[in-house]
């Protein structure tokens, strides 16, 4: 339910033959593409509710002509601190009005008055008028996770994500695009994981494919925060690069090595590794618009990295280190890279 909700008593007609939307703000082309998005929407979608089966024609007494939509800002720099909230006010005749700080909010509201909307008997109503709905998220962050490491998801099948993401207010889509299974993404500095981590010249996405899922997801109010689980989780690289890799695919014993096969985690005493994470994170760093970059480091395996002789070789000849200091080590320099870059790391916190 919204934060307020109020209504009356009035059944009310959208007058589709006249009915606009329009906004106050022209150069936003997040209002922009939601006006269109929205205007096909009330056009074009029928629900008939469920609540009104063998109702027959329910009665009206006024009519909607238009939608406004006012914005104060054109701004669309879209983040966790971001304002979604709005206010929608629909009269029992006239204009309704969306009022909203930002384009987002805006975005919120529209996606709210087409769910008012209801088919019946041939027309488009909006029961209960007059209707005021003052609306701001309880979280900042309400997202889902989509992994197309394990499982390939086609570019349209992602959008189909967004569009229900959108239907139900939900602002972030943490992609975590590769694993152990796969890359399936394109590099364009180390263009061979993506040839031989790729499942097939089908199941990869181009730098293109990804501008246009975050261009799809803006427009929808939708943050997108790619995830490059690093040092675990990335057997996949050694199909590329071996030399940089610790415990790689360890038969038949391979569950001392990891949760789920193929085992394999980066080196984190070789410094190649260490070059390897960086040219990842700037690489994609630049290719991602969001603040939020995640690199992972979930259920990393110790045993992997103990058998290892470089790792043996480092512990034993830097008195005080050890491979947890080399974790921390780890996810120190993976964060300040982050930071160079402009973004702030997001990582799991294993018990």
């Amino acid at each position: 339910m919204p934060a307020t909700f109020a209504e009356g008593k009035i059944g009310v007609e959208i007058k589709r033959s006249d009915f606009m939307i329009k906004s106050n703000v022209t150069s936003s082309s997040v209002i922009n593409a939601a006006i269109e998005r929205y205007q096909y929407l009330v056009e074009h979608e029928y629900f008939e509710s469920p609540y009104d089966f063998n109702e027959g024609a329910l009665k009206t007494s006024g009519y909607i002509y238009s939608l406004e939509v006012d914005v104060q800002t054109a701004q669309d720099v879209f983040d966790l601190e971001t304002d979604e909230s709005y206010t929608l006010e629909v009269p029992v005749e006239g204009k309704a009005v969306i009022s909203a700080k930002t384009p987002f909010g805006a975005v919120r509201g529209l996606e709210t008055f087409s769910q008012l909307i209801v088919a019946n008997s041939g027309r488009k109503i909006i029961k209960n008028a007059p209707v005021r709905i003052v609306d701001a998220p309880k979280f900042p962050h309400r997202g889902i996770l989509l992994d197309t490491s394990r499982n390939f998801y086609h570019v349209d099948a992602i959008l189909r994500t967004l569009d229900a993401m959108a239907y139900n207010k939900l602002n972030v889509l943490h992609w975590h695009i590769v694993d152990a299974f796969s890359w399936p993404i394109e590099s364009k500095v180390h263009p061979e994981l993506t040839e031989k981590g790729a499942y097939s010249v089908d199941m990869r996405y181009s730098y293109e494919d990804v501008k246009k899922i975050i261009n799809y997801a803006k427009n929808r109010a939708i943050r997108v925060m790619p995830e490059f689980d690093m040092p675990g989780h990335t057997f996949v690289v050694g199909e590329a690069h071996p030399e940089i890799m610790s415990c790689l695919n360890k038969q038949p014993n391979w569950d001392k090595f990891a949760a789920e096969p193929p085992s394999g985690q980066l080196n984190i005493a070789d410094p190649r590794a260490v070059s390897f994470a960086f040219d990842i994170i700037t690489e994609y760093s630049r290719l991602f618009l969001d603040l939020g970059f995640h690199i992972g480091g979930g259920v990393l395996n110790e045993d992997c990295w103990k058998e290892d002789p470089v790792v043996e070789l480092y512990v034993r000849d830097h008195p005080g280190e050890s491979i947890n200091s080399l974790i921390v080590g780890w996810f120190t320099q993976m964060s300040e890279k982050l930071g160079e870059m402009g973004k702030i790391a997001f990582a799991y916190e294993d018990p």
